[in-house]
């Protein structure tokens, strides 16, 4: 249903290589890129007839971090799709002023990827950044976010087990502190995605 091809979101991509910038220890897409990319996918939208709808909630802040949801509908003739993905930022990530705009990126770049049915950005930006990034434990807060979240029931065993590869236990990743920054991401992001939380 959706009017763009991936080649030309991954073309945008390579061609803004200077866009891409490392934020504490990976390398993302910046915000001008994402709206580089988002304008692009609205105009093709628009083109056709369709419509475009964005939504941004913030969902969780404190100094240390911040969460928005980022909601897209599409709409194109009878046809209407919607998605709905998790950013988030880090005050150790290095850039304290800018943390909001950070996750409102990182929401943005899912969303689109989601809608594609591809992780399009990830591919391109490896191949431009081939060194890669090394692995970092997560972050305390990190740790405590989760952990309240599976006090209050919204992070599950199943979601662990999915994560994890039933490896380890949850409670042991964080005693053991081997729990890493990518699998608490994953693990804030599916409790907070979940259908139960709204």
């Amino acid at each position: 249903m959706l009017p763009i091809r991936v080649e030309d979101l991954r073309k945008i991509v390579e061609e803004n290589k200077g866009l891409v910038v490392k934020v504490g220890n990976t390398y993302e897409i910046s915000r001008p890129l994402a709206l580089k990319l988002w304008n692009a996918f609205v105009s093709k939208v628009v083109e056709m007839g369709g419509s475009v709808k964005e939504e941004l909630k913030v969902e969780y802040v404190s100094p240390e971090m911040i969460i928005v949801s980022v909601s897209c509908t599409v709409v194109i003739g009878e046809s209407e799709v919607r998605y709905c993905e998790i950013g988030e930022a880090y005050r150790s990530e290095g850039k304290e002023d800018t943390m909001a705009r950070t996750a409102y990126t990182r929401a943005m770049k899912r969303v689109l990827e989601r809608m594609i049915g591809e992780d399009f950005i990830n591919q391109v930006v490896q191949k431009l950044y081939p060194e890669g990034v090394k692995e970092v434990p997560a972050s305390d807060k990190q740790k405590q976010l989760i952990r309240s979240l599976v006090q209050e029931g919204k992070l599950t065993k199943e979601m662990v087990d999915e994560v994890l590869k039933g490896e380890i236990s949850l409670n042991q990743a964080l005693k053991e502190n081997t729990l890493t920054f990518s699998q608490a991401k994953k693990l804030i992001d599916m409790a907070l995605r979940s259908p139960s939380n709204g």
